[in-house]
């Protein structure tokens, strides 16, 4: 019954911007004095509002149904995880008898069980036992609707909610609706039938006139906002990579809204064909995965209660050291069902994966997030894209796109090896340090706080090859510079500097808001 409520909480939240996108083209069209009228713009606020109040009601039904904050929740566990270590480390130190020492040795292991951690960030299986604190079920997995089969190959609709899921839901959607609000009166100079662009000239020296283009806008908002919840609810990886791409598609549409502008066409194009170059390494991954694993699913697949097919995650499990199950003789990763006993292929042999191809997979993932979230060496696009509108930069390139490529990572942790958990982690503290670097000296605000946002994602994609939740510090940081970017329009508004006829109409051209 929960997983039923948070499914359909959260495909109302996912399709509303969908049906926002498609009355507002139509509006645009059919209606008369649409490029006058806002009524585009309140549809896409309210499709983005309703989509935060079923997210939030998600996050609470789910909190409820977990336990994660209640009596047997996180901060439970976490202090009887401490309690218990203190045990541990005390029978160690004083344990003379063998019985003492075994149960020391045991509190120590679960309490390093990261149990409530574990499903707080990582994708787990409902099912499987992880200690006391997770009787109740924390993951909900299933299909919405199947596209097609090719032999054992299925394409299908399907949807993983977890805590992960969950928080990412809420966070996109509250940002968005905000930014929604925010963009109604930036981007107001819109509302015209002829629009004056200062910074494009015709061929006669005269400044270009075009029609106003405020619900296109709004349009494209709300594709980007069904795209990227899509992607966040996605429950195979190929509906990942659908949703990766058209992600980048609105990105494209949206940096280079002003397109007539050299500036904004150029920024669109690369940030366009860097994501493209780290998205070839993400299908490199894909046919990996599906070689070996023969499915591009999260969650196990049941039917009547049983498991019908297992899921990526259950096919992998770690022993004690954290180190991936291994063949002893070839050395090659074990494919396991959710007990973790070596799953047969056709012939009766183990099925298993050769270490150094999931490490290619795990790679080639790991690179499709390097492009999206403007990781070193292709975080040069991030910068540029500043040349979109303010709420774009907001929304798209401060708070929730940047993010993918980390929400990336963290959903497909359990199957990183610890050689792809050193690149990630080399890779984070590179971009961190010279994306702070160049701010320092950085004059553009707009840049300064995009190179920001550069250094705060090279954070958290550290922390992710360190093994540490970043989830916390991923919402904090973007809804703090999401606040930030609006700031910066209007602080160029009101410096002194732009009230010299010079200064105004050069920053109107390169900010885009006309307002006097």
């Amino acid at each position: 019954m929960v997983g039923e409520t948070l499914k359909y909480l959260l495909m109302t939240a996912w399709l509303l911007p969908l049906l926002g996108f498609v009355v507002e083209i139509f509006l645009g069209y059919k209606k008369n004095d649409a490029r006058r009228s806002k009524l585009g713009a309140w549809i896409a606020v309210g499709c983005i509002g309703t989509g935060f109040i079923c997210s939030a009601s998600a996050l609470v039904i789910w909190s409820n149904a977990s336990g994660a904050w209640g009596e047997d929740g996180w901060i439970t566990s976490q202090k009887n995880a401490d309690h218990h270590g203190a045990e541990a480390h005390h029978g160690e130190d004083h344990g003379s008898h063998d019985h003492d020492s075994g149960k020391a040795h045991e509190e120590e292991h679960h309490s390093s069980t990261p149990s409530r951690a574990e499903f707080l960030l990582t994708s787990v299986n409902a099912d499987e036992p992880h200690g006391h604190a997770d009787e109740k079920k924390t993951v909900y997995s299933g299909s919405i609707y199947t596209l097609a089969k090719f032999g054992s190959l299925t394409l299908s609709i399907d949807y993983y909610i977890d805590s992960l899921t969950i928080v990412m839901f809420t966070m996109v959607t509250l940002i968005a609706t905000c930014i929604h609000l925010f963009a109604m009166g930036y981007m107001s100079d819109e509302l015209t039938e002829e629009y004056v662009d200062h910074q494009v000239h015709t061929s006669d020296g005269k400044h270009l006139h075009r029609p106003g283009r405020f619900y296109r806008f709004f349009a494209f908002l709300s594709l980007f906002c069904f795209a990227m919840l899509g992607l966040v609810l996605a429950g195979n990886i190929f509906q990942v990579f659908v949703f990766w791409e058209l992600v980048g598609i609105c990105s494209f549409l949206l940096i280079g809204f002003y397109t007539e502008r050299k500036t904004a066409s150029n920024a669109a194009n690369k940030a366009f064909i860097m994501n493209r170059v780290g998205d070839f390494g993400f299908l490199i991954g894909l046919m990996v995965l599906w070689t070996f694993f023969g499915t591009f699913r999260f969650g196990d697949t049941k039917v009547e209660g049983e498991v019908a097919e297992q899921g990526l995650f259950s096919m992998v499990h770690r022993d004690e050291t954290g180190n991936l199950l291994q063949d002893d003789i070839t050395g090659e990763v074990l494919i396991t069902d959710d007990d973790g006993h070596s799953l047969l292929d056709e012939q009766g042999q183990s099925r298993t994966i050769p270490y150094f191809l999931l490490i290619v997979a795990g790679l080639g993932v790991f690179a499709g997030c390097v492009g999206k979230s403007a990781q070193f060496p292709l975080q040069t696009w991030l910068p540029d894209a500043m040349e979109g509108p303010t709420p774009v930069s907001a929304l798209v390139h401060s708070a929730t796109m940047v993010a993918a490529g980390v929400y990336l990572t963290g959903r497909f942790f359990p199957m990183f090896t610890q050689e792809v958990l050193l690149v990630i982690a080399y890779t984070g503290c590179i971009t961190l340090f010279v994306a702070a670097t160049i701010a320092v000296v950085a004059t553009d605000i707009k840049k300064v706080l995009a190179y920001s946002t550069l250094s705060q994602l090279g954070y958290m994609v550290a922390a992710f090859g360190l093994g540490s939740l970043t989830v916390e510090h991923d919402g904090h940081d973007h809804n703090h510079k999401t606040s930030l970017k609006p700031q910066g329009g209007v602080h160029l508004v009101q410096c002194p500097y732009y009230w010299n006829p010079k200064a105004v109409s050069a920053h109107k051209g390169r900010d885009h808001n006309h307002r006097q």
